[in-house]
């Protein structure tokens, strides 16, 4: 059986304080912004905060991709790096486009 490697096991541990604490943050500003909604109703604090809590939200799976490009880049895996690359450019190709298409309607 072969050990495991260090920088792996490093890898997924910092990918999953990542995803932690992008997926807490993002809760704690959604809620904060809900309870600031429900308290005094649509002011500019509880949009900026809701809003803040989406795009955290929505950033956290690229910041992965993009801790994981770093980490693959560092390892000198470059079968991962490539992949790595096409899903981050994927990924900017659709926020691009969705943002294009929600600014024109």
């Amino acid at each position: 059986m072969n050990a495991p490697d260090p920088s792996l096991d490093r890898l997924e541990r910092s990918l999953g304080r990542l995803l932690q604490a992008g997926v807490f943050t993002a809760a704690a500003c959604l809620a904060l912004g809900l309870v600031a909604f429900m308290a005094i109703g649509q002011s500019r604090f509880s949009t900026v905060t809701l809003t803040l809590g989406l795009i955290v939200l929505m950033a956290t799976p690229i910041m992965r991709v993009v801790v994981s490009l770093v980490a693959y880049v560092r390892m000198r895996d470059w079968f991962f790096v490539m992949t790595t690359v096409t899903v981050f450019v994927l990924l900017i190709v659709t926020v691009t486009l969705a943002w294009r298409r929600a600014a024109g309607a």
